[in-house]
């Protein structure tokens, strides 16, 4: 099944949101989690690495924001999509992470949410569908 899963980056500094992130993910089945990144920079290195399909960004992170992270992620051909992620209300986050080239934007509590999954299902969808030659 592994051949078959969506193999994700997640990129957040507080473990055990980290943790809880991964477990709900690979306990979908539908997901592998391929690494973790700390900060931005580790973020932007690991996303080149591992070679993810998504990455899950915390817009707050130590160092190269999430943002920032993004943008360089981004600027790599046959990049990954990237979902942000805040805790913020702010629109503002949501038009930067848009002008970086985040594929979507969540909010923090959704991470926790056993719907996790089907969301990460449907922005990958989209953008894949978005994105085809």
């Amino acid at each position: 099944m592994a051949g078959n899963t969506v193999r994700i980056l997640v990129c957040e500094d507080d473990q055990q949101l980290a943790e809880l992130i991964t477990e709900l993910l690979e306990s979908d089945g539908a997901y592998t989690v391929v690494g973790r990144a700390r900060d931005g920079d580790e973020a932007v290195r690991l996303s080149a690495e591992l070679e993810p399909q998504l990455v899950l960004m915390d817009i707050g992170l130590p160092g190269r924001d999430g943002i920032s992270a993004t943008r360089a992620i981004r600027a790599h051909e046959a990049a990954p999509h990237v979902v942000i992620y805040t805790g913020s209300e702010e629109y503002g986050d949501i038009e930067r992470a848009g002008d970086a080239g985040a594929a979507g934007y969540l909010h923090k509590s959704a991470l926790t949410s056993p719907d996790l999954p089907e969301a990460l299902r449907v922005l990958h969808r989209n953008y894949l569908a978005a994105h085809q030659d």
